[in-house]
């Protein structure tokens, strides 16, 4: 099946913080901060060109207009570039860097970035900081990035 656009999504990860966009970054906040944030439409088709059973899916942010992306390093870092989504789902550039493997467990997902394994898309425990990517922790303590989201489809 070939999707003719993206599916739509809302995020919130563990902390129920949604995740929007200021001054061209993700960050996540809202409740806890007294803030009514409706939250960032968060756009999501598959990755065609890679294996199907790891779930692997193209995040982008704005109408798909911007793409979450993640960058070789020693620290890897998160971007969002400007790439339209279906671009990258029908082939026209390669995109294994915008590529995050879902993994659910219950009702939340996290994902593991393709081009940058072991890390994963994460927000501080603290509001309004930027989406990162993080090792996943391998301790729950107060201070531990969050790396599991709740996905809420769009009305």
């Amino acid at each position: 099946m070939v999707l003719s656009g993206a599916l739509c999504f809302r995020m919130k990860d563990a902390a129920l913080k949604v995740l929007y966009v200021r001054d061209n970054q993700l960050l996540a906040g809202g409740p806890l901060t007294g803030k009514v944030i409706k939250g960032e439409e968060i756009s999501v088709v598959p990755n065609r060109s890679l294996d199907a059973q790891l779930s692997p899916v193209i995040l982008g942010v704005q109408g798909g207009s911007r793409c979450l992306s993640c960058g070789p390093g020693q620290e890897p870092a998160l971007s969002l570039e400007p790439v339209h989504i279906m671009e990258l789902y029908h082939g026209a550039r390669e995109p294994a860097r915008f590529t995050f493997y879902r993994r659910a467990s219950g009702f939340t997902s996290s994902f593991e970035s393709a081009a940058c394994p072991g890390w994963f898309l994460s927000t501080a425990p603290e509001a309004d900081q930027p989406v990162r990517l993080s090792r996943s922790p391998e301790h729950g303590g107060w201070d531990a990035p969050i790396t599991d989201f709740y996905l809420e489809q769009c009305d």
